[in-house]
């Protein structure tokens, strides 16, 4: 099967410090990795390089088979959009609604000012709430953000990642401040996604009972180098 997501020997260094050393990984649609590994380890530089937030030092990725390590400007956005990142602390914004921070998502070019006088099209406003009922948030679409729980919120985070129709979902530590059973409740999520829309699912975690859980495949990460775990 050919990946969706294929990055080969990156690295990455901050000053003299070796974030990430020649590391190799690939994700297919309906797959579900896992990268284990302490803090500082380096899974987050990784997907900060993938996700183009960071420029690798050298290194190729491949979305679909097409390089973007090299796009600028609106060709690096086009293809960003293929990637959907799911961070610990949500990044929502707690005054506007669940739509609103979904439909925002979805239109990254949208100007701020549109977004918060909620400016939207009908059809990504149609597109958005799908992405939340898809996720179990049919009650919660007109709440305002602030006032979910934080399980409520990650949901929200990850329907923004499927209205703008990302075929790669990075999860960084998406549980982290989540309770057990919320935390159980998001990956059940993200794993159901994969397999029911095809998305090619990257998360880290720092919890090996998890992994073992949700995992179709674990890798390790310690001191920015990479390697293949045994189940």
């Amino acid at each position: 099967m050919t990946p969706v997501l294929q990055a080969t020997n990156l690295s990455k260094k901050f000053g003299a410090r070796v974030a990430v050393s020649d590391v190799s990984l690939s994700v297919s649609a309906g797959e579900f990795i896992v990268i284990l590994g302490p803090s500082g380890s380096g899974k987050t530089s990784v997907f900060r390089c993938l996700s183009r937030l960071e420029d690798a030092d050298t290194g190729s990725i491949l979305i679909d088979g097409a390089p973007i390590e090299t796009l600028r400007g609106r060709a690096l956005a086009e293809q960003r959009r293929k990637i959907g990142v799911v961070f610990q602390q949500f990044n929502l914004v707690g005054r506007i609604s669940a739509l609103e921070n979904v439909v925002a998502g979805r239109l990254a070019d949208t100007p701020l000012w549109r977004v918060m006088l909620g400016r939207f099209a009908q059809a990504d406003l149609r597109k958005s709430a799908e992405a939340l009922i898809a996720v179990g948030l049919r009650d919660q679409i007109h709440q305002r953000a602030s006032t979910l729980s934080g399980g409520q919120q990650q949901r929200v985070a990850i329907a923004r990642a499927l209205a703008q129709e990302s075929r790669v979902l990075l999860a960084d530590e998406p549980v982290a401040s989540l309770d057990p059973e919320a935390a159980q409740t998001i990956l059940t999520l993200m794993r159901d996604l994969t397999r029911t829309r095809g998305l090619a699912v990257i998360c880290t975690l720092h919890q090996p009972a998890l992994a073992q859980t949700y995992a179709d495949r674990i890798l390790r990460m310690e001191d920015g180098v990479m390697s293949e775990s045994a189940r």
